[in-house]
């Protein structure tokens, strides 16, 4: 199963942010949600978290309704959230961070996992060994997406919705955060994964969804969407270079 987003609608005053939208994230799939700066994608995230009650539609996570949960009750349910902008606990080393969050999933759900070993495993599998000790606002970047990522796969999510994670990194950096999020997905978890960078997006998502000015504009797998004229047309133009971007020929 996974999440589902069912008919979700909402309105700021006049203006409709969503309307009518509708989509899945499976458990073992990399869902990806694209679309132009202002076209929905952020106020999605916060209708599924909880943190945007939406005028209508409803947020389901696996089989269950929890539209009416307030986000700490969502995330003790399974689900965990990074966000556009870093927010790393930054007095803290990175592997203070990771071990917050682990200790924190520990208490919540009487778990017999040590925080210190979970800690460890992931400061290694997110190749964070080298800074494990450096506080948090000392990291580039790039680094910092990373500790983000091991602080929510800390939460042991279900379902792990990322909003640009990729800004900042260098192309090394992409490539592993690219292996880890197939590792996550491999391991049955439902990826949700908003991003601008097109060649992440393309070899990592199982399905697309494109919205444009809040309405869904297309839905598919990434040959779907790369041959799609209306994606072409409204989220990258016309242009060679644009069509480039999106991984045509």
């Amino acid at each position: 199963m996974g999440l589902e987003v069912n008919d979700v609608t909402v309105r700021f005053g006049g203006h409709t942010a969503l309307d009518n939208i509708s989509l899945r994230a499976l458990n073992g799939q990399i869902t990806g949600l694209i679309g132009p700066n202002g076209a929905g994608k952020t106020t999605m995230f916060n209708v599924i978290t909880g943190l945007q009650p939406p005028t209508r539609g409803s947020v389901t996570l696996d089989g269950r309704d929890i539209s009416k949960l307030p986000p700490y009750r969502r995330a003790r349910r399974g689900m965990a959230r990074t966000f556009q902008r870093l927010e790393l606990f930054g007095s803290l080393s990175v592997r203070e961070n990771i071990h917050v969050a682990a200790s924190e999933f520990r208490r919540r759900h009487r778990s017999a996992e040590r925080a210190g070993p979970t800690t460890e495993t992931l400061v290694e599998r997110l190749g964070l060994t080298a800074v494990a000790d450096v506080r948090a606002d000392q990291l580039p970047t790039g680094q910092g997406r990373m500790v983000e990522l091991a602080r929510a796969l800390a939460c042991r999510p279900r379902v792990l919705l990322l909003d640009e994670p990729a800004s900042g990194q260098d192309e090394a950096e992409t490539a592993a955060f690219s292996r880890v999020l197939r590792e996550v997905a491999d391991d049955g978890v439902a990826v949700l994964l908003v991003e601008h960078d097109m060649d992440l997006v393309m070899s990592v998502c199982d399905e697309l969804h494109v919205l444009d000015f809040g309405k869904k504009l297309a839905q598919g797998t990434c040959d779907q969407i790369q041959a799609d004229p209306a994606v072409r047309a409204a989220y990258l133009g016309e242009s060679d270079e644009d069509t480039e971007a999106l991984g045509g020929s």
